[in-house]
């Protein structure tokens, strides 16, 4: 084999395995599997968290969460646990949609937040007491 067939070998080896490493190479890109509430009846001005349950993300893609259109903030999934997590507290009463999205996709649920019960008090704000819907 001469010099100039064993160069031609080389590079098409590297340029195989760099085709590979990038075929392999985990996807920037995330899609969100669905979102949930951790209450089942949120009260305005009591603290209630959402989850995001995510695929597997080579980079760890953080996820938005807006309320209505309006952004919460956002939250990197835990390693391993392919979930994002991030408290909210709703300061309107009636339906909202919670959206959690990704790049590439997006998740909404739609909830309806009651009005805080004057006549009860907890931790979280007025009313979250006597709904169970005070998370810290």
């Amino acid at each position: 084999m001469g010099k100039i067939q064993r160069v031609g070998f080389g590079a098409s080896t590297i340029g195989a395995m760099a085709a590979a490493a990038v075929l392999a190479a985990p996807s920037a890109s995330a899609f969100v599997i669905n979102v949930q509430l951790a209450s089942n009846s949120p009260v305005v001005g009591c603290s209630d968290v959402i989850t995001a349950n995510v695929d597997i993300t080579g980079d760890l893609v953080p996820v938005n969460f807006t309320d209505n259109g309006t952004s919460i903030g956002s939250a990197s999934p835990a390693v391993g646990v392919n979930q994002a997590t991030i408290k909210w507290t709703p300061t309107t009463a009636g339906k909202h949609t919670i959206t959690a999205s990704q790049p590439l996709s997006s998740k909404s649920i739609d909830v309806t937040v009651s009005a805080a019960n004057p006549f009860s008090s907890g931790s979280g704000g007025v009313g979250c007491a006597a709904t169970g819907g005070s998370f810290g």
